[in-house]
């Protein structure tokens, strides 16, 4: 009566096998995940240059004209001495 039933007992004994291959999958899919976000960090220009990597880009600033900003509001008198209590 206290015996446990036998397909429990044969499905502990998969479990007991599928458990350390569930585990390798898992440590594969952690590598390639460090392997995916390390292809994103930035790297210097100058190991990109030693070991023939192109250079990251960079962004150039732009130089608008003083034209072509927008127009900067005017407060009253009353908020612009209320701005140096902040």
């Amino acid at each position: 009566m206290n015996m446990a039933p036998y397909w429990l007992v044969r499905l502990n004994d998969v479990l007991m096998w599928l458990n350390p291959a569930l585990g390798l999958i898992a440590a594969i899919l952690a590598l390639l995940t460090i392997a995916a976000a390390a292809e994103r960090l930035p790297r210097n220009a100058v190991s990109s240059v030693a070991y023939n990597y192109p250079a990251p880009y960079r962004a150039r600033p732009v130089n608008v004209l003083a034209s072509a900003e927008c127009v900067r509001p005017v407060s009253p008198p009353e908020l612009r001495d209320l701005r140096l209590h902040d």
